[in-house]
C-alpha cells in the first residue's frame, strides 16, 4: 500500500498534466466554495477558521495575492502562538501579571466602593 506523501505525489503530477486554464479554473472553483463555507461558518456551526485556511491554501497554489492572504493569516497565527506561551510561561512561573497603571490615581481618602449605599441618603 502507497504512503500519503507518495499518493499526494502522484496526484500532484496528474493535476500538472491538466492545461494551466482548467487547473486555474478548477482552483478557483474548488478553493472559493471551501472559503466561502469558511465564511458562512463563522455565523453557522463549524470549523470556520480552518475552511477559510484551507481555502486560501488551495487558492495560494494559483493565485499571488492568496499567498499573500495567507502569509499573512500565517503570521498572525505565529504570533498568537507566540502570546499564548508567553502567557503560559508567565502564569507557569508564578510571576504575577504586570499592574495595570490607570490615567488617574485614587488617593486613600476617596470613597472605595461605588456600590456602597450612602450614609447621608435616606
Amino acid at each position: 500500500m502507497a504512503s500519503w506523501s507518495e499518493r499526494w505525489d502522484r496526484t500532484r503530477a496528474q493535476i500538472q498534466l491538466l492545461p494551466r486554464p482548467v487547473r486555474v479554473v478548477a482552483v478557483a472553483v474548488v478553493g472559493g466554495t471551501v472559503l466561502l463555507t469558511g465564511v458562512a461558518m463563522l455565523v453557522l456551526p463549524g470549523p470556520g477558521i480552518l475552511a477559510i485556511l484551507a481555502g486560501l491554501a488551495l487558492l495560494a497554489t494559483e493565485f499571488a495575492w492568496a499567498r499573500r492572504w495567507l502569509d499573512k493569516a500565517r503570521a498572525a497565527g505565529h504570533a498568537g502562538v507566540d502570546k499564548g506561551r508567553e502567557v503560559w510561561d508567565r502564569r507557569r512561573s508564578g510571576r504575577a501579571p504586570a499592574p495595570v497603571r490607570t490615567a488617574d490615581p485614587v488617593s486613600p481618602g476617596d470613597p472605595v466602593d461605588p456600590l456602597e449605599p450612602a450614609a447621608d441618603s435616606r
